[in-house]
């Protein structure tokens, strides 16, 4: 089982997950939708895969540790927009700005391998509602091979005339970039997001 952060667990039992504090929001959500998300950390010798526990307040987010025998589905980024998983959320839901938009946004995305991440990719895997009218549109693309600029640039111009904010991850081999800071970039080095922390890097495909 391969697993990669930004990918949802959902949870079989809570047994099987170490927190650092037993806070009394975090249990509650995950009695409510008993779902995690994978983080961008360093694996534990053990096996424990390092995860995010998401409650109802943007400021609550709660780190935690996952046995892998807890796992009883995962569901990748890329997952939810091959199977365009969205179409199963309320008509209702599916009127949120951030929501309403995937429809173009696959066709526009043709050519990428791409997927939702963030309260979209939650709300669209638990069907819980995290998505706000305000909520900007997080997703990660496939950076796996070395990217052609000139096609990254008109992806972003296109999506710039969205209604939506939209916040790109490029994810590669050893972490992840940021991808306007790739495109933008007025210096030599570029942040790489890595399980260990942030580096510069000169050549995002080393």
């Amino acid at each position: 089982m391969v697993i990669r952060p930004h990918d949802l667990i959902e949870v079989s039992n809570l047994k099987y997950l170490s927190l650092n504090e037993d806070k009394e929001w975090v249990t509650a959500s995950l009695r409510r939708t008993p779902f995690v998300v994978v983080r961008r950390a360093e694996l534990l010798e053990n096996g424990c895969i390092p995860v995010g526990i998401r409650g109802m307040e943007r400021n609550q987010r709660e780190a935690a540790l996952l046995d892998p025998e807890g796992v009883c589905q995962l569901v990748s980024p890329y997952a939810i927009a091959e199977r365009q998983i969205w179409n199963f959320l309320s008509a209702t839901r599916r009127q949120q700005p951030v929501l309403q938009v995937l429809d173009l946004l696959a066709e526009i995305m043709l050519d990428w391998r791409w997927g939702p991440v963030g309260s979209a990719g939650f709300e669209i895997v638990t069907q819980y509602p995290t998505v706000r009218e305000t909520s900007d549109l997080d997703l990660v693309i496939d950076g796996s091979e070395a990217i052609d600029y000139a096609a990254a640039e008109r992806l972003v111009h296109k999506l710039a005339h969205l209604d939506v904010r939209i916040d790109i991850q490029l994810e590669v081999k050893g972490g992840a970039y940021v991808l306007r800071e790739i495109l933008e970039r007025r210096t030599s080095t570029v942040v790489l997001r890595t399980s260990s922390g942030p580096k510069l890097v000169r050549n995002p495909w080393q």
